[in-house]
């Protein structure tokens, strides 16, 4: 072995001369060192952009998957109870002597409980044209008013039900939230609060048909009587307001550490044609949310910090986390995963009662591809609406677009987000960017970008 080891010891000196002495070592020099702070630096960069990316993508994904699941939840809804939600929201914010909306519309005030949950009554065109054509009996005025006729505050309120029995007939009746009032009444033994009892006739508790109100009126003014015993049937500017419903005593919580009116939320105090809506079946919730983040509490329209004229404005949105004492009493929107409300359209009816759809043959009727930020700003060619029908059955938007297609125009509903720029334009299916026109300049052709690109769609059924 020790002669082995001999030889051994011998090759390595003669064929690895440089071996044989100690290994020398050295510093980085400044050059390799910022090469490798270099390499690390874009590998980072990298990861960072593919993280972006990857979060993008799965934002949209969450989001096209919610809106699945909010469409079917509206097919259960409709299954239940022979229509598609009704449109809820502020009305004051329709275009005031369009479509028969009344020049300045009743509305609950911002700073009570209902508001944005009162019935956006149906449009109704006047057919003031010559010929039996949607293009010559609409005109620009009306296209543009038909564009405010969305809700953001429907969904959350007939899938999901988290109002108490004055809002949607179930759940406890207390202060917010949910303390248990002493010495329960039947049907105050009612938690979890998800869930509605039926919206009836006209999908707002007979807000519509049979409105029903007293004193205090909307503006929330305590008055000589503070609960329904002395309440007559309501007159037709207040039909479909939140406090019509027939339902418990809305508690009239203002926004605030006041009270307006304690008198109320009691079946005691409710008079006789209420009790069938407070009492029977409990429907849903329709759609169950496991992440919180997608709930949001609806605030109104704040002036948006690019727009500072005030010509513009956004939703102004908070989420639970945020830690805003009045949550509860906001009204609740779904959110998309960019956090913004997700949008509901619906089919026009009649007589009030959302189960009668809008069946005018003579031109007058509109459809869901009459709504131009729901229209694709890019499709297969063969999807879009042929020139020659557009142009006696497709309404133009603010660029004289009349691009529509066969999917929108036989659709039932739609939802929409605006997508990861959390804007859109309602006006043109090629919108406007209003990071580049502060004060909406929309006669500027400079402008003109495609804002509605990233928006996503979902019809049914």
């Amino acid at each position: 072995m020790a002669e082995s080891s001999g030889v051994m010891k011998k090759t390595s000196a003669k064929y690895f001369p440089k071996l044989a002495p100690a290994i020398q070592r050295r510093a980085f020099t400044l050059v390799e060192l910022l090469v490798v702070i270099g390499v690390i630096a874009m590998l980072v960069g990298l990861l960072i952009v593919g993280i972006n990316a990857a979060q993008k993508r799965a934002q949209k994904m969450n989001t096209q998957f919610l809106l699945s699941s909010i469409s079917q939840a509206l097919s259960r809804f409709k299954s239940d109870h022979g229509y598609y939600p009704p449109v809820l929201g502020d009305p004051s914010e329709l275009t005031g002597g369009q479509l028969s909306w009344p020049a300045t519309a009743s509305a609950t005030p911002k700073t009570q409980i209902g508001f944005a949950r009162d019935l956006m009554a149906p449009p109704i065109n006047p057919s003031s044209g010559t010929t039996n054509t949607k293009v010559s009996q609409w005109t620009t005025q009306e296209a543009t008013a038909l564009q405010n006729w969305y809700s953001v505050t429907s969904l959350a309120e007939y899938l999901i039900g988290a109002g108490d029995r004055s809002q949607d007939g179930y759940g406890i009746c207390g202060e917010l939230p949910d303390t248990v009032p002493t010495n329960l009444l039947p049907g105050q033994r009612e938690l979890p609060r998800a869930g509605i009892r039926s919206p009836g006739m006209d999908g707002v508790w007979g807000a519509a048909l049979q409105p029903i109100f007293s004193n205090p009126d909307v503006s929330g003014t305590p008055g000589a009587a503070a609960n329904y015993t002395s309440a007559t049937l309501g007159s037709p500017t207040r039909k479909g307001l939140f406090f019509t419903r027939n339902l418990a005593l809305p508690s009239r919580v203002l926004l605030s550490s006041t009270t307006v009116s304690g008198a109320g939320n009691d079946t005691s105090r409710c008079i006789l044609r209420s009790r069938p809506n407070l009492e029977g079946k409990i429907f849903g919730p329709y759609l169950e949310l496991k992440d919180p983040s997608v709930i949001g509490g609806y605030k109104g329209k704040k002036i948006d910090p690019k727009d500072p004229a005030g010509i513009g404005k956004v939703q102004d949105i908070v989420r639970v986390t945020d830690g805003d004492t009045n949550f509860d009493k906001y009204p609740k929107v779904i959110l998309d995963y960019w956090g913004q409300p997700i949008r509901y359209y619906r089919r026009g009816y009649v007589n009030l009662t959302p189960n009668t759809p809008d069946q005018a043959t003579d031109g007058t009727k509109f459809d869901l591809g009459d709504f131009f930020a729901l229209r694709p700003t890019q499709a297969i060619e063969s999807e879009f609406i042929p020139d020659a029908q557009a142009a006696t059955d497709v309404l133009a938007d603010a660029n004289n677009d009349r691009s529509s297609t066969a999917r929108l125009r036989s659709a039932e509903f739609a939802l929409l987000s605006s997508g990861p720029d959390k804007k859109l334009e309602r006006q043109r299916r090629i919108g406007i960017d209003i990071t580049a026109s502060p004060i909406f300049n929309y006669q500027n052709p400079n402008n003109d970008v495609d804002v509605n690109a990233d928006n996503i769609v979902e019809t049914g059924p």
